[in-house]
């Protein structure tokens, strides 16, 4: 049987190792403690910092949120500036069209006016029009006056009008009256360069217009009398 001395413990070396943990806490609370410290002594507070993480979060998401409404009216506006580039450009091209057309009639009154001379007139018929209406013996008529006489400012007077014809087989002339259903046999006008003048005609049954025979009888002394008859099959348009 083999016989184990006895250990001896001695009673000096626990307390020494709660003096080590001792030790070795109070490093960690003064390390702590001087972090502490030096943190405060930089500068920096954690509680500050976060909201002012929190202000710069909602400062962004603000500016965001101004920037996509700039973005919505930028497009708004964008389109209305297409809008109106489209209708500018629409208006220039009346305008040049209107200008086109104001420069040719003024080119043509300019040409009339160079015709002029002691022996010929300074009244024209222009761009007549004879067309057939809805109803059997009815026609429509279009056509301009011009008056080229520069020192003439208004032109006024009586426009008269006779279609010449064959009523059954015999000639026949009927006055303004006698078409227009109307009883004046002459119309009133007052223009300065030109009139348009446009109207209705209502034959008799069986009446065969032949010519139309174009008067205007100016109050003006300068002017001299207006004259002419037109062939009507050749300005009679819309037959097959």
């Amino acid at each position: 049987m083999r016989i184990k001395s006895p250990r001896i413990v001695h009673q000096h070396e626990r307390p020494w190792r709660w003096r080590l943990l001792l030790l070795l806490a109070l490093l960690g609370a003064v390390g702590w403690q001087a972090y502490t410290w030096g943190v405060r002594q930089g500068g920096y507070d954690r509680e500050r910092s976060t909201a002012e993480i929190a202000a710069l979060k909602t400062a962004l998401e603000e500016q965001q949120a101004a920037i996509r409404d700039l973005e919505a009216a930028s497009v708004r506006y964008r389109r209305q500036a297409e809008i109106e580039q489209q209708a500018s450009r629409e208006l220039q091209q009346q305008l040049i069209a209107a200008e086109d057309e104001r420069a040719a009639l003024k080119s043509e009154v300019e040409m009339l006016r160079s015709l002029v001379s002691s022996d010929t007139g300074s009244l024209y018929i222009r761009n007549l029009v004879l067309r057939p209406g809805e109803q059997e013996n009815q026609y429509t008529y279009r056509f301009t006056i011009v008056q080229v006489l520069e020192k003439v400012k208004t032109t006024r007077g009586k426009l008269v009008m006779k279609v010449s014809g064959k009523l059954d087989g015999k000639k026949k002339r009927l006055d303004y009256a006698d078409f227009s259903g109307g009883e004046e046999k002459a119309v009133k006008l007052e223009f300065s360069n030109y009139k348009d003048v446009s109207g209705e005609m209502g034959f008799p049954q069986g009446f065969a217009p032949e010519s139309m025979l174009i008067e205007f009888l100016p109050r003006n002394k300068e002017l001299k009398k207006l004259s002419k008859t037109f062939v009507w099959p050749e300005y009679l348009q819309g037959m097959e």
